[in-house]
């Protein structure tokens, strides 16, 4: 009997990507979804307006899916940084976040996302990690007044995004000594970004198995030498090294470790839509990958 109950995520905007800034577009889509039942999770952007907000809420309300908003979309479009050595401006970023908490609240979100800032180097790498415990508490402390999980997204260190988290030892240190004030804080799991900072995934799941939240299964090239090296969002399959038998082993995985044995793991497919026009059929493909993966584990 399996252990970890796995629960299908819709990444609305990644898979939506040409159309996610749409107004309206996310409520109305996550209306035909749910109407659909395989997904049982969204995760979605900011930038709903009041009415949107109360609609979504209100579909949460009846359906009883678990909702994510990501904020990292707010953190690029107003140049935020958490983890900055600037102290005003992680200061900056720190009260634009906790100002969206209330407003992912009124969606009915249990759980925010967000990423880490730039990697500042090693000779200055202690101290950004130092300021970015201190803005995590913060956040922490004002998601906790909402019943809400704070998820911080690993990102690459070297290879295309740079950030300053990060290699999966020092993700796990750092949320480990946030977690011992805070038992709101957690790990999303990404499997390019793991593959990109030269780990093996599974033992990086192993390592930071009591923080992982949920898993996105993201596809990456990486041979240094190619031009498609980095994290770009890329269809599952080759050149990239996700493909869906790995996925399978990444479930099982899972399985093995009881990852969120009590409350479930959240499962998502990332491949970032390109198409304006015939805009869901990134969902069709990528659902169709989740689905079979999923079934396979079961019935193993």
């Amino acid at each position: 009997m399996m252990s970890t109950q796995f629960i299908p995520s819709l990444l609305v905007p990644e898979i939506y990507f040409p159309v996610k800034n749409e107004k309206g577009f996310t409520v109305s889509l996550l209306e035909k979804m749910t109407d659909e039942g395989f997904y049982r999770s969204f995760e979605i952007g900011d930038g709903q307006d009041q009415q949107e907000r109360k609609r979504i809420l209100a579909l949460k309300e009846t359906h009883n899916f678990q909702l994510t908003q990501w904020l990292t979309f707010l953190i690029d479009k107003y140049n935020l940084d958490v983890s900055s050595l600037d102290s005003k401006l992680r200061l900056e970023s720190v009260n634009r976040i906790k100002e969206s908490i209330y407003l992912a609240a009124e969606c009915g979100a249990a759980n925010i996302a967000f990423v880490p800032g730039q990697d500042p180097g090693a000779e200055r790498r202690l101290e950004a990690t130092e300021g970015f415990y201190e803005s995590l508490c913060e956040i922490c402390e004002e998601a906790a007044k909402y019943n809400m999980n704070v998820l911080v997204e690993h990102l690459d260190r070297y290879a295309h995004k740079k950030r300053l988290i990060g290699p999966m030892k020092e993700t796990v240190q750092l949320l480990s000594s946030v977690g011992e004030r805070y038992k709101n804080i957690g790990l999303a799991f990404d499997t390019a970004h793991s593959a990109l900072n030269g780990e093996n995934i599974l033992d990086a799941m192993e390592q930071a198995k009591s923080q992982i939240h949920q898993i996105h299964f993201s596809n990456a090239v990486l041979d240094p030498n190619s031009e498609l090296y980095g994290d770009f969002h890329m269809p599952i399959g080759e050149p990239g090294f996700l493909t869906g038998e790995k996925i399978i082993d990444i479930l099982q995985k899972a399985d093995e470790l009881s990852l969120q044995s009590e409350q479930g793991l959240r499962v998502a497919v990332e491949v970032r839509g390109t198409d304006k026009d015939n805009y869901h059929a990134n969902e069709k493909t990528v659902r169709s990958i989740l689905e079979k993966a999923l079934n396979l584990v079961g019935s193993r």
